[in-house]
């Protein structure tokens, strides 16, 4: 679920700025540091005009732990702007002593409004001071999605004390009338890490598996694995002739939900993947098990064939499974997929720009589509004294790219570029353990 579709969202744009402004007067409870921010937010776009008032609220929190509601109209201002969109930001962290802080604003037509409410009894001081330390997080990551082109920066959100706060949950939208034009929907706590982003021009999903702590690695092994996954984004990208912005997008995101508390443990190896514990065993040391989806809003750019579309969608996944027999032997699966579609045009002379209309004489180009799938298994078997021995291997992969040639509109060529294989690698340990 996204932005005004979603009921914490929905509910934070039935506030009234009118309404809670006339009730802030009447109690004189307005603040005036929260004043200046929202004066700063009538005049800007977006989120980010909420960034500042909830950083403050959220810094503030440690010494403060009262209700607020405030608000601030457009009506009678001399600077009195109107803008075609309404922003809604909703975020609840919930303390591992069951206290619930929501965080609530708005900017509508009619102004601006801010609630800060504590529900389930209050936090500790501890807790309080560690909800603090998110202003700074909530801030940047609001700042970020305002960005043009947008940039993901929630990394801040996921470091948090876990023994002090059991979750945080991150929601925003920015809607023109009733159609939403940005939404993100965050969520983080002691077992896993998911994160849903759409805009006009994609969408992004993700989720990471953090309730297994023995696949993660230290420092060094977390980022040998981000960085070779890395490496994969960027070539699905060149492949597909995708959008570099969208993908750094997604890069950012996948760092942020799979970088952990390092482990102070023994030194890294090369890879990340496999690791020599201390006792002589091996064992499967990089990033948390995972799955992300991207995929770009489709365009019919060519209105002689509007069958064709531009595209691309990547998916990518990381699962670990483990069983054990009967004698106490062990097997630890993890396979690694990626998927990538895309479909793209070229011009015929790169020297002449693609002009594609109604006219028999703009159609002279190729056309590229790829369907690239690849899976890789490896297996660990080990003894039933937990001491590897054999390692498999399975790899397959199914590419294939097919690229049609138009001139003056009429197919004159279609070629079709397959690769396919499977390949099986098994690698036998030492049997004298």
């Amino acid at each position: 679920m996204f932005g005004s579709q979603t009921a914490e969202i929905a509910a934070v744009y039935s506030m009234s700025p009118t309404k809670i402004s006339d009730a802030a007067k009447a109690s004189t409870q307005a603040d005036s540091a929260l004043s200046g921010l929202m004066h700063l937010g009538l005049s800007s776009e977006g989120v980010s005009s909420l960034s500042g008032l909830g950083g403050l609220l959220l810094s503030n929190y440690a010494d403060n732990q009262g209700d607020v509601s405030q608000a601030l109209t457009s009506l009678g201002l001399d600077n009195n702007i109107t803008f075609p969109t309404k922003s809604a930001v909703s975020l609840n962290i919930t303390t591992q002593s069951g206290s619930v802080v929501h965080l609530n604003l708005t900017r509508q037509s009619d102004g601006i409004a801010v609630e800060l409410t504590t529900e389930g009894g209050k936090a500790s001081n501890d807790e309080a001071a560690e909800i603090a330390k998110l202003g700074n997080a909530f801030q940047s990551a609001l700042n970020g999605l305002s960005e043009k082109p947008p940039r993901m920066d929630v990394s801040g959100l996921t470091q948090f004390d876990s023994s002090l706060i059991k979750s945080v949950d991150l929601k925003t939208d920015l809607s023109r009338g009733d159609l939403s034009q940005q939404s993100l929907n965050f969520h983080a706590d002691g077992s896993e890490r998911w994160i849903g982003y759409q805009d006009n021009n994609f969408s992004l999903k993700m989720t990471s598996d953090t309730s297994n702590p023995s696949l993660v690695g230290n420092a060094a092994e977390q980022q040998a694995a981000l960085n070779a996954w890395d490496s994969k984004f960027d070539k699905a990208r060149r492949d597909g002739h995708g959008d570099s912005d969208q993908m750094a997008m997604l890069k950012s995101a996948f760092h942020a939900l799979n970088k952990t508390q390092p482990k102070e443990s023994s030194k890294a190896s090369s890879t990340g993947a496999i690791q020599m514990g201390g006792d002589g065993k091996v064992q499967i040391r990089g990033l948390s098990d995972f799955s992300l989806s991207l995929t770009e809003t489709e365009k019919a750019i060519n209105p002689y064939r509007m069958d064709e579309k531009e595209s691309f969608a990547y998916q990518a996944s990381q699962s670990t499974q483990e069983s054990t027999s009967h004698d106490g032997s062990l097997s630890v699966k993890q396979t690694l997929h990626t998927h990538l579609t895309a479909s793209w045009y070229q011009a015929l002379d790169p020297a002449t720009p693609l002009s594609l209309n109604s006219s028999k004489n703009s159609q002279n180009y190729l056309y590229h589509t790829v369907d690239n799938e690849e899976t890789n298994a490896t297996t660990f078997n080990y003894n039933a004294k937990g001491f590897l021995t054999s390692i498999g291997n399975h790899t397959q992969v199914n590419n294939v790219e097919t690229v049609r040639k138009y001139v003056l509109g009429e197919l004159v060529d279609k070629t079709i570029t397959p690769e396919k294989y499977e390949r099986n690698n098994l690698l036998n340990m030492s049997k004298d353990k």
